[in-house]
């Protein structure tokens, strides 16, 4: 998985939850919120879409907590919510488009702090798929709920359908 690609939206969420410090081991209650905020990415052409693609943090309010944790402390499940409007743009034509993110999912980390699966909730969220990925090359805005993305050991991204819709950015942007 590449520093650039855990950069994107709630995919950067997940990353920055897996670096959250979790509640004693063995917690049964939540953890406290805690403020989160995404960063923008930039990838080259190829890499999700036909073109060079990059996102910009528009307007950003989510929060993060524990909900379950590893025996030594370390987040096994989080949960992220809130307010989070992302700018895409084909850097080749500079057409734009901004997206509502807002949503409620979680994340699942390994032991290692690594990403296993993230879920929709409500709302939305957006994942990158590299061209080994079953629905890649692409990258996908998810509205609705029960919607999932599993990321393997080899670093393989498989996305579960749920209810509501599913754009490609790529489509979107390209033309």
């Amino acid at each position: 998985m590449t520093r650039w690609t855990l950069r994107t939206t709630l995919l950067g969420i997940a990353l920055a939850a897996a670096m959250v410090a979790a509640p004693a081991a063995g917690a049964t209650a939540p953890g406290p919120w805690q403020e989160y905020r995404s960063a923008g990415f930039s990838v080259p052409a190829g890499a999700r879409c036909p073109f060079a693609l990059s996102s910009t943090v528009v307007d950003d309010h989510e929060r993060i907590r524990t909900l379950e944790t590893y025996p030594d402390g370390n987040p096994r499940t989080q949960q992220v919510v809130g307010q989070l409007v992302v700018r895409y743009t084909n850097e080749d034509t500079q057409q734009s488009v901004r997206r509502n993110l807002t949503g409620n999912a979680l994340v699942e980390l390994r032991p290692d702090r690594s990403l296993s699966r993230m879920s929709l909730q409500g709302g939305h969220f957006a994942v990158g798929f590299r061209e080994r990925d079953p629905a890649g090359p692409a990258f996908l805005v998810f509205t609705g709920a029960g919607h999932s993305v599993s990321f393997a050991d080899d670093g393989t991204r498989t996305a579960t359908y749920g209810e509501g819709g599913v754009e490609n950015i790529c489509d979107t942007l390209a033309g």
